[in-house]
């Protein structure tokens, strides 16, 4: 099977990167900047950071474990977040490689910064002050907020905000608000303190409902007693593009930066107006092969951004026929590879014997939604929730998973998840705090990597109160009775933590059985190897959501070990 599994993921992956570092994220702190991203070990033998006079730059290091660039490129991979003290502004900072070739490559980390922010061939005044310059960008409208992104050249002196349509205010007095640096600006305008921060985030509530119809608004602010006006340049209605939508309020939000943190309910409101919305999802079910009449389980498949792993867990189940008596629904969470999934979907049909389901939804829900409509489509009392790059490395797993759900008291059901290599990736879950977000647990997975003869848990069935749900067995009344995967949880991250602990609060135990392996080709589905600053900063606010309902149940979990 390892061996097997070294070609199906070469197959999959393709050919590896040839550059020797990635940085993923740069992002601002109080005291200087954090730097996120990883490097080739056998090709780099460390890194530094140095100013334009190429003097070092006082770094505070943490080495990240990234078995996930490793799963992709075959090679071994280092990941590395760096929390640099320095007023230098990021143009003149280089990250700087030493190679064991005795060379050494140069990275620009102004060059590696990702966002939406406009060129300066574009930055244009549209304030009429004699006090600043300014531009009201854009205005994301939901139900109930206004999210306002632009900039000011104000010496952040601006009070008093308001909205307005056609000279009426639509928006309540209170507000809240966040500042920025915005390199564009400063380069326009020169360096000073009415440049300092002059990128601005605003959120509204309104005190009344805007239609489509509502293109005219206008930013109303006061500088020194005197009343500003500035126009929206565009107006985006939330529910039209919510993923994209998600991208634009968060682009110029840094969570690295204890005082954005702080000001996460800026973000994190209207994105959740975004995805809490009671609206009903298409979805169109496509049943291939003479279906179960009474299935032993229902297993539970998301896809997202990828979709070729159907080919080998159905060939897998077709071998073994350890699934036989299952149902099979696959949900396709992204309308973007509806097409070319469907058609492999056919195709398998055609090789396998063994019965499946897609459920095309017809927009992007995210993990947790996509699962709960799964299940809603499920006919059997027991579940099987399980990730599209999970795959079982011996026979029996699946009798003695579901053995364990023959107790009243079990809640849901887990197992030791492997990497390829056959090391740990997965063996139960506990909080921990991370130093560059102070006051937020996070989920651990202790022992991840250590080979399995090593790890000091016995191969048996045991209590775990937090499990992964990339492999889950529950029965549907108990999922159903907790409320599902919640809304709340943007797009993924935490819901299973969440899940786990009102599973708890129902009365039920939590269990994980190290008896049963599964390979886990970690969240390979979603190649999270790119670049994507949103989604790390989707994950802190998920996690603030998270802690907000947990802490203190979070806190005595750690106090206990």
């Amino acid at each position: 099977m390892k061996k097997t599994l070294k070609s199906v993921v070469k197959k999959l992956l393709g050919t590896p990167p040839q550059q020797h570092v990635t940085i993923d994220t740069v992002a601002r702190t109080l005291d200087g900047y954090c730097v996120i991203g990883w490097y080739f070990s056998d090709l780099v033998s460390g890194i530094k950071v140095t100013d334009a006079s190429n003097q070092p730059i006082d770094v505070l290091r943490d080495d990240i474990e990234r078995a996930d660039v490793a799963a992709v490129t075959g090679k071994q991979a280092t990941g590395f977040q760096l929390l640099l003290t320095t007023k230098v502004t990021l143009d003149e900072l280089t990250l700087v490689a030493a190679l064991k070739n005795g060379q050494s490559q140069t990275y620009s980390l102004s060059s590696a910064t990702v966002g939406t922010q406009q060129s300066l061939a574009h930055i244009q005044s549209t304030t009429n002050s004699q006090y600043c310059n300014g531009a009201c960008e854009f205005a994301i409208v939901t139900d109930t907020h206004v999210f306002i992104s632009g900039w000011l050249t104000d010496a952040q002196q601006a009070t008093s905000l308001l909205l307005n349509k056609k000279s009426r205010t639509v928006t309540e007095d209170n507000y809240e608000l966040f500042r920025f640096t915005r390199k564009d600006v400063i380069e326009a305008y020169g360096r000073g303190p009415h440049t300092s921060a002059a990128g601005y985030s605003v959120l509204f509530t309104l005190s009344e409902k805007l239609s489509q119809k509502d293109q005219q608004l206008e930013l109303e602010f006061s500088i020194d007693d005197v009343q500003e006006k500035m126009s929206v340049n565009q107006v985006f209605w939330g529910a039209e593009e919510p993923m994209m939508n998600t991208k634009r309020i968060l682009d110029n939000w840094s969570p690295t930066n204890p005082y954005h943190l702080a000001k996460a309910d800026v973000v994190s409101t209207p994105i959740l107006d975004l995805y809490t919305r009671d609206t009903k999802v298409a979805s169109t079910r496509y049943d291939f092969g003479e279906q179960i009449e009474q299935p032993q389980a229902s297993i539970i498949i998301p896809l997202y951004g990828r979709y070729d792993f159907i080919r080998y867990q159905m060939a897998h189940f077709h071998r073994s026929g350890e699934a036989r008596q299952c149902e099979i629904i696959y949900v396709i969470d992204d309308p973007s590879i509806a097409a070319p999934a469907m058609q492999l979907a056919r195709y398998m049909s055609r090789l396998v014997s063994h019965p499946f389901s897609v459920l095309k939804l017809g927009e992007n829900v995210g993990f947790g939604r996509a699962n709960n409509i799964g299940v809603e489509n499920a006919r059997s009392d027991n579940l099987i929730l399980m990730n599209s790059d999970i795959l079982p490395k011996s026979p029996g797993w699946l009798d003695k998973i579901l053995s364990s759900l023959d107790a009243d008291d079990t809640g849901i059901v887990g197992a030791r998840l492997l990497f390829e290599d056959g090391s740990i990736q997965h063996d139960g879950m506990a909080p921990v705090r991370l130093q560059e977000y102070p006051g937020l647990l996070f989920n651990d997975h202790p022992h991840k990597g250590w080979a399995v003869k090593l790890s000091p848990k016995a191969a048996e069935e045991a209590p775990c109160r937090l499990i992964t749900a990339a492999f889950w067995a529950l029965r549907k009344k108990d999922f159903q009775a907790v409320g599902g995967f919640d809304h709340a949880y943007v797009l993924g991250d935490f819901e299973d933590s969440d899940l786990c602990l009102k599973m708890e609060e129902f009365g039920k135990t939590n269990k994980i059985r190290r008896d049963v392996e599964l390979y886990h080709l970690e969240r390979q589905s979603q190649n999270l190897v790119e670049a994507g600053k949103w989604k790390h900063s989707l994950t802190i606010i998920n996690a603030i959501t998270f802690n907000k309902r947990w802490k203190q149940k979070l806190e005595a979990m750690q106090d206990a070990g």
